[in-house]
């Protein structure tokens, strides 16, 4: 069986070594003009299936944990689990940490997978091919990833308040470094942002101008009071989607 390989993000690692990593949108067409079934990663028994975690592709390693792949809603994820009992473990989640903490993370992330079942379609003058079971080997941390935008997120909890908004900061940084890069490739391919990537954006910053629209108050204990209520909003705001998606 061929393998093949494509990029992946992970969205959550916490002091434990555990995470969570986004591997597809079903229902999308990826830049290697690819698209999922329903069932795709979920064939197996169970519902899911489990995958080594390995360094940069290196089969003959020692495994770095393992990772639970599983489909939800119109997206596929990778339960992530590092192994910290193994040298390996513990040297690969610091140096993942170590990036998160200096300078701009430059980590990305790619998973190894076979192709069980697919077919091909054409789709709006493209042949698309549609996988429809895969059979997923690895997931690594390497140097480079063969998707677009992968990479680390974050590797520990949320923390104080004050350190949830810098990491929201940072991953709004990278939405807006990532989109002016899918634009900037479309233009070159002579097409316009896709009207639900525009229609995602424009609710983001709906959202955040809801957080803080607030009225100012006349005393000193109202400002706090609504600094206090405002700060809240925010901090549900933030973590309530992650919770919902993410089982976090």
């Amino acid at each position: 069986m061929k393998i093949e390989i494509k990029g992946l993000t992970v969205e959550k690692m916490d002091e434990k070594g555990q995470g969570l990593a986004r591997i597809a949108t079903l229902s999308a067409v990826d830049h290697d003009g690819d698209t999922y079934a329903n069932g795709a990663f979920s064939w197996k028994e169970g519902g899911h299936q489990w995958a080594q975690i390995l360094p940069a592709h290196d089969r003959r390693a020692i495994p770095l944990g393992k990772a639970r792949v599983y489909e939800d809603g119109d997206a596929a994820f990778a339960e992530l689990h590092l192994n910290l009992e193994t040298e390996a473990g513990r040297d690969w989640h610091a140096a993942l940490k170590f990036d998160l903490a200096k300078g701009s993370a430059i980590q990305e992330y790619s998973y190894g997978f076979g192709v069980v079942d697919a077919a091909y379609e054409q789709r709006g003058g493209d042949r698309i091919r549609v996988l429809k079971r895969l059979d997923v080997h690895e997931v690594s941390p390497v140097v480079r990833g063969a998707g677009v935008g992968t990479g680390t997120l974050a590797m520990k909890s949320r923390g104080s308040f004050a350190e949830q908004i810098d990491a929201v900061i940072a991953e709004i940084d990278d939405i807006v470094e990532r989109a002016g890069g899918v634009k900037a490739l479309r233009e070159a391919q002579g097409r316009d942002m896709s009207k639900a990537r525009l229609e995602q954006l424009t609710e983001l910053r709906q959202r955040f101008d809801d957080i803080f629209r607030f009225d100012p108050l006349p005393d000193a204990a109202a400002t706090e009071k609504a600094r206090m209520e405002a700060e809240q909003l925010a901090a549900e705001f933030i973590t309530q989607q992650a919770r919902l998606r993410f089982g976090f």
